[in-house]
């Protein structure tokens, strides 16, 4: 071999070199990129992870808070009812007419009361 031919060996095998080092350089690079992709995919999933924990508890607390609303409001409507019940017992007791007898009896004590009034009057200063 020639001078010339091992300097053009050298050249090329030196060019080789280069290139095969940018290729492992991108190479390193693709595969930093690639660890940085992965990590955000893990810390991704892992803050989906939290996020379903959470909307899974505020669910469920949606849900008793919910069932107790409606125990309130079936418990409100209770009351309501009763309250109701209560105002039409008063008021049927102020609207109750008196029988018969109840007014015979009225009568006679109003007239019973008039004439020992008159009596009481009569003797108090009439003497």
């Amino acid at each position: 071999m020639t001078a010339q031919e091992n300097a053009d060996e050298a050249a090329a095998a030196y060019a080789r070199g280069l290139d095969a080092g940018r290729i492992e350089q991108r190479l390193q690079g693709h595969d930093e990129h690639l660890r940085r992709i992965n990590g955000s995919i893990d810390s991704m999933t892992q803050a989906l992870t939290y996020l379903t924990e959470e909307l899974r508890a505020n669910a469920t607390m949606f849900n008793a808070n919910v069932t107790e609303g409606r125990r309130d409001a079936s418990e409100r409507a209770r009351i309501a009812a009763v309250r109701v019940e209560e105002a039409d017992i008063v008021a049927s007791q102020r609207t109750v007419r008196w029988t018969a007898w109840q007014r015979l009896f009225a009568v006679v004590g109003a007239i019973v009361l008039v004439v020992n009034f008159g009596l009481g009057l009569y003797l108090a200063f009439g003497r």
